[in-house]
């Protein structure tokens, strides 16, 4: 590679079949995946009781990303959501890593046009990868909202009220954007960071840098993975309690079902709406 430094936006095609050109982050988004299932092939090929070694790493990883899920959206929909969620942070992160090791990006040929072309990019990088992943997230919000309260409730939810219909719309496609842009800027911005303090500075600078990338490639695929856990949840539970409280117009209001007694006994307990299986007001002294 030359002394000048050659950045590109878009990933660069390192070769073609047929019509379709296979670029540098693709190569790399398939040897990530790769290297992830013969990972996890070779940790769970013999399962031990007590784990060690890569099972233990692989169940590390799983149980936390678990624990996560079920913490935030409860045991029955943290289970079937968390293949979703796993496989988004562990792709991420393992992504995000792996384009720092020391051949991603310095190794590569030089084009008719004069400009050097590496053989792998990370694929967080390129922003046709992470249009995918937010499209694929986004769509399965979507259906997760229809397949909880049907068409009708979710259109219902989506255009109530009408004058705000639009901006619940908009609303839904800016998730698109905002997390796909959000996840390229970030590893994109960090890889040119660390490519011009190499070229700029000694070692010991850029691996500052690179440190630094480490924590922010955990942060961008844990905000990604958990703001589509957020989403789906939204989509699945928001509604729940707009259908369960239209049956019960009461638990809609903001006071007391009953109004709080005096007396003079110690204490009153109250039933508010938000709490239908608390205990009705009642007086103590009275008992």
């Amino acid at each position: 590679m030359g002394s000048d430094i050659h950045i590109s936006l878009p990933a660069e095609s390192v070769f073609s079949i047929g019509p379709l050109h296979i670029t540098n982050s693709i190569i790399m988004m398939l040897l990530v995946g790769a290297g992830l299932v013969i990972f996890y092939a070779v940790a769970m090929r013999k399962h031990a009781l007590v784990p060690g070694g890569a099972q233990n790493l692989a169940e590390v990883i799983v149980e936390y990303v678990l624990g996560l899920v079920e913490g935030a959206a409860g045991r029955r929909l943290g289970r079937r959501i968390f293949p979703l969620v796993a496989t988004l942070f562990i792709f991420i992160i393992t992504a995000n890593y792996a384009g720092l090791l020391p051949l991603v990006g310095t190794v590569g040929f030089t084009n008719e046009h004069g400009e050097f072309v590496p053989f792998l990019r990370s694929p967080n990088a390129d922003l046709n990868m992470t249009i995918a992943m937010a499209l694929i997230a986004v769509i399965i919000v979507q259906i997760s909202g229809v397949m909880a309260h049907g068409v009708g409730g979710y259109l219902k939810e989506l255009l109530t009220p009408i004058p705000l219909a639009p901006i619940h719309i908009i609303g839904e496609f800016s998730r698109l954007i905002s997390l796909s842009a959000r996840l390229f800027g970030n590893i994109f911005g960090g890889e040119v960071l660390v490519t011009v303090m190499y070229h700029l500075t000694f070692v010991v600078i850029p691996v500052i840098f690179i440190s630094l990338e480490l924590l922010f490639g955990y942060i961008q695929a844990m905000i990604f993975s958990m703001l589509t856990m957020s989403y789906i949840i939204l989509a699945v539970a928001a509604m729940a309690a707009i259908t369960k409280n239209t049956r019960n117009m009461a638990r809609l209001r903001l006071w007391p079902t009953k109004p709080a007694r005096i007396c003079s006994g110690r204490a009153t307990t109250t039933k508010w709406p938000y709490a239908p299986d608390a205990p009705r007001a009642t007086c103590i002294g009275d008992r």
